[in-house]
């Protein structure tokens, strides 16, 4: 592993741990084992860092669900692999969903430069989802929803149990393992969701 690597990696433990405004690059490089200078030769700033760790996390995430985007099928049942998908994306990196509405709220320029780009990849893969949606629920396959109706229910799913880590350690006191076991049970239970919600 490259020390660029190593940076990145300690990088994005301070994010996660402290959100954007509060991470400090002298504790990134000490988490590293390498100097400050370092840090600031391969990244210049903070800003420019932490860029480069979301812009990885983006592309990772846009990979997992590019072929489903594509995927033709049962319309419901690949909204529940999605769904999965995203959950299992989050469950690698469970304080990216926190730190994303944190980002919203505080520096929403920092996001900004991604809606194009997600904009951009998602729109012929909602357009012909839509169509398709249209034609499943004219067959009676499934309950009468939007294109919007299903995202919402899917990122939902997928976003909630990491959102509120936060309650569930700090005001629940909720163990480790008790914490595992949530989360294995919200998985299991997603796809009934889904179901339960759009299938005739």
């Amino acid at each position: 592993m490259t020390k660029e690597q190593e940076i990145l990696i300690a990088a994005e433990e301070e994010f996660f741990r402290s959100g954007y405004d509060a991470a400090s690059t002298a504790v990134i490089a000490k988490n590293a084992g390498v100097t400050h200078a370092m840090v600031n030769y391969y990244y210049r700033s903070k800003e420019r860092i932490f860029l480069k760790l979301l812009d990885s996390s983006i592309e990772q995430l846009l990979e997992r669900i590019k072929p489903l985007m594509k995927a033709d099928g049962d319309f419901v049942e690949l909204s529940s692999e999605t769904a999965l998908a995203l959950y299992d994306f989050f469950l690698t990196k469970r304080k990216l969903p926190f730190l994303l509405l944190d980002l919203a709220r505080t520096h929403p320029e920092f996001l900004r430069h991604y809606r194009e780009a997600v904009a951009t990849v998602c729109a012929e893969s909602i357009r012909r989802h839509s169509a398709y949606l249209r034609e499943q629920i004219q067959n009676g396959k499934v309950a009468e929803c939007t294109v919007n109706d299903i995202f919402d229910t899917v990122i939902s799913l997928a976003l909630s149990p990491f959102l509120n880590m936060p309650m569930l350690e700090n005001v629940l006191g909720l163990s480790p393992q008790q914490i595992e076991d949530y989360l294995a049970a919200h998985r299991a239970e997603m796809p009934r969701i889904i179901r339960s919600r759009y299938l005739r």
